[in-house]
Formats: structure tokens, sequence, C-alpha cells
């Protein structure tokens, strides 16, 4: 439970730094980039599979956000 704590204020914390480095959008894009991977190893670790469509539904997740950093960099 003390782990679990810890761990907890350590990513509010860290969320906060990057929100104030950047903005509440891009805390929101990279994050859902990191569930995507998260996701993505998930299922190659536990040999799961999926259909096409989610594949494709992933990939278009993950678009999105290389898109918005993309313009967002610019």
């Amino acid at each position: 439970m003390t782990i679990g704590g810890v761990l907890g204020f350590s990513m509010g914390y860290v969320t906060s730094l990057q929100i104030q480095a950047t903005s509440p959008l891009t805390h929101n894009v990279s994050g859902t980039a990191k569930a995507y991977v998260q996701t993505l190893l998930g299922v190659v670790y536990f040999n799961e599979v999926k259909t096409a469509l989610w594949w494709f539904s992933n990939c278009f997740v993950l678009i999105g956000a290389a898109a918005y950093s993309h313009v967002r960099s610019q």
C-alpha cells in the first residue's frame, strides 16, 4: 500500500510538471499514446489475437497523436 501511494503521488507530481511545461491537451494526447503502447505491449506479451478493426482503430489513435505532435511542433 505504501508503494502504491508513493507511485501515485509520483505520477501526480510528474503530471503537474508536464502540464506546466506544455498544456493540458498535450498532456492528454501523450497519456493516450502511452496507453496505446501499454495496450500493444500487453497484446504482444499475452499473444492475444485481435481483429483487423481493432488494429485499425489503435493505429488511428496513434496516427492522431503523432499528427497532433507534428502540428504542435511546427
